[in-house]
C-alpha cells in the first residue's frame, strides 16, 4: 500500500477500527463502506486500515485466481475461534470423539440408524437447493421406500443419496479430475435439459458469468473452458497435497476452500454446487472428521441462501480473500452442530419411550422398538421389507424377519399392495399400552 503523503498515512492509521464496529466481525467493503461513513471517517481511509491489519496475517496459497494471482487466507480470530468451537465441540472429529461427544453416537445401533436418516436429509437440502420441486418429508420417505423417482426433483434427491455413498466408498483414493467428472455423473443423471451434460466437464462455447441481480452487473466469469484441464489438476494437487508442518491448514479449512474452488472454476455445465459439497464431505470424512456424517449442511445453507452466494462474491471482489469463504463455512457448520444437538435430544427422547415397550415383549430389539415408537405417533405410516431395511441398514431378510415378528407378536398388521405387503401399526396397539399404563 504505498501513501501518498503523510498526512492521509497519519488519518489512516488514527482511525479506530474497533469503537467504529470496523473490526466487528469479517467486513467486507460492501458494509465497511457505509459503517465508515456513518461514523464520519472516509471509507477508503477505512478501508485502507483495514487492509493493512489484515495484511499482518494473511498467507498466500498455491492456487491462482484467473488473473493468475495468489488466492490468500487471513488467520484472523474470528477462523481461529471458529475452529477452536468446531474441535471443542467434535473432540477432533474423529471416531473415538463420537462416543465421548455425542453419547447417543456411542451406540452402534443407533449410530448407523441415524447416519442413514442423515444421510437421507443430506440428499434432500443439496436437491432443494438446486430447485428440485419435491419437500425434504417427501425426498426422505423416497429414499426410505426405495420407490422409483417419478420426476427431476425425485431423481435428484436419489442421485444425491447415490453420490454420498460413493464418495464414503472413495475415501482411500486421491482426488483426480476423473473423481470430479464421476460425481458430476451420478448427482446429475436424468436431472438436465440436456443429458449430454452428464459427466463432462463445460466447453469453450459454453460461457458462465455471475451477475449481481440488482444492478445485472457481470461480477464474475469463471476461467476459460481452455485452462480447465490445468486448473483443475491444480485443484487435485492442492486436494492431495500435505499441510503439515509449517504449511499447516486445518483440515475443515481445507475442505471449505475445496467448496468454494469447484464454485469457482465452474467446471460443468450443471452440477457444480452438487459436486462441490459433495467434495467438501469428501474430504471432511478422509480426514477423519467421521461427524460430517451426522451434520447435513446442506439444509443451513439452503435456510439462509442468500449468504451462499454472497461468500463467493465477497472473496472475488475482495482480492481472492478466502476468509470470507471459511469463515462463512465454518458457521454453517456450527449451526449444524447445534442441529445435531438439539436431533440427539429428540431420538434420545424418542428411544426412552420406545425402551418402555419391553414391557410388552422383553426381548424386541432396537429397531423394532422405534419402528413401534415411530408408527404410534405416526398411527397412517406404512411400512415395508424395503423401508424398514434402508432405514436401518439391515439386510432383506433381517428387516422381514423383524416386521413378521411384529405381526406374530399383535403389534402390527398386514395388507397387500399389487404383490408386496405393507405393514402397519395394529389398531389395538394404543390400548394394550394404555391398559400398561404406558
Amino acid at each position: 500500500m504505498i501513501f501518498e503523503d503523510s498526512a492521509r498515512l497519519s488519518r489512516v492509521f488514527g482511525i479506530d477500527l474497533e469503537r467504529h464496529r470496523l473490526d466487528d466481525g469479517y467486513r467486507a467493503w460492501r458494509t465497511a463502506r457505509h459503517i465508515a461513513r456513518d461514523s464520519g471517517i472516509d471509507p477508503v481511509d477505512a478501508w485502507t486500515a483495514i487492509k493493512w491489519r489484515r495484511l499482518a496475517v494473511r498467507r498466500s496459497l498455491e492456487l491462482a485466481q484467473a488473473d493468475g494471482t495468489p488466492f490468500h487466507l487471513c488467520s484472523v480470530p474470528e477462523l481461529l475461534v471458529a475452529l477452536h468451537r468446531i474441535d471443542r465441540a467434535t473432540g477432533g472429529g474423529g471416531a473415538a470423539a463420537l462416543e465421548s461427544e455425542f453419547g447417543l453416537l456411542a451406540d452402534p445401533a443407533h449410530r448407523d440408524r441415524l447416519r442413514i436418516r442423515i444421510l437421507m436429509d443430506e440428499a434432500a437440502e443439496s436437491s432443494l437447493i438446486e430447485g428440485a420441486a419435491t419437500t425434504r418429508k417427501d425426498a426422505v420417505e423416497l429414499l426410505r421406500s426405495a420407490a422409483t423417482p417419478q420426476n427431476r426433483g425425485e431423481r435428484m434427491v436419489v442421485n444425491n443419496y447415490v453420490a454420498m455413498q460413493e464418495i464414503k466408498r472413495r475415501l482411500d483414493q486421491p482426488l483426480t479430475t476423473q473423481m470430479l467428472l464421476d460425481l458430476q455423473a451420478i448427482l446429475t443423471r436424468d436431472t438436465l435439459d440436456h443429458p449430454e451434460d452428464v459427466g463432462r466437464f463445460r466447453r469453450e462455447d459454453e460461457p458462465v458469468h455471475v451477475a449481481d441481480d440488482r444492478t445485472n452487473e457481470v461480477v464474475y466469469g469463471p476461467t476459460p473452458a481452455a485452462q480447465l484441464p490445468d486448473r483443475l489438476k491444480r485443484l487435485c494437487d492442492f486436494a492431495n497435497a500435505s499441510h503439515e508442518g509449517k504449511g499447516f491448514l486445518h483440515p475443515i479449512v481445507k475442505a471449505s476452500i475445496l467448496h468454494f474452488l469447484i464454485g469457482y472454476e465452474h467446471p460443468f455445465p450443471d452440477g457444480n454446487g452438487r459436486t462441490a459439497r459433495a467434495i467438501f464431505y469428501w474430504f471432511a470424512l478422509r480426514n477423519d472428521y467421521r461427524i460430517f456424517e451426522f451434520i447435513p449442511i446442506s439444509e443451513r445453507i439452503r435456510k439462509g441462501y442468500a449468504r451462499y452466494p454472497q461468500a463467493f462474491v465477497d472473496t472475488e471482489l475482495d482480492e481472492g480473500d478466502l476468509t470470507y469463504f471459511v469463515l462463512y463455512q465454518l458457521d454453517i457448520i456450527e449451526l449444524a452442530l447445534d442441529d445435531l444437538s438439539i436431533h440427539l435430544a429428540r431420538e434420545t427422547a424418542k428411544i426412552r419411550h420406545a425402551q418402555r415397550l419391553l414391557s410388552l415383549a422383553k426381548d424386541l430389539n432396537l429397531r423394532q422398538r422405534l419402528l413401534l415408537e415411530h408408527g404410534l405417533r405416526h398411527p397412517r405410516t406404512e411400512y415395508t421389507v424395503k423401508s424398514h431395511m434402508n432405514s436401518n441398514g439391515v439386510t432383506p431378510n433381517t428387516a422381514r424377519a423383524d416386521l413378521d415378528d411384529l405381526v406374530r407378536r399383535r403389534m402390527m398388521i398386514t395388507s397387500k399392495r399389487g404383490k408386496e405387503v405393507v405393514y402397519h401399526i395394529a389398531p389395538t396397539l394404543p390400548a394394550r399400552l394404555e391398559r400398561k399404563g404406558l
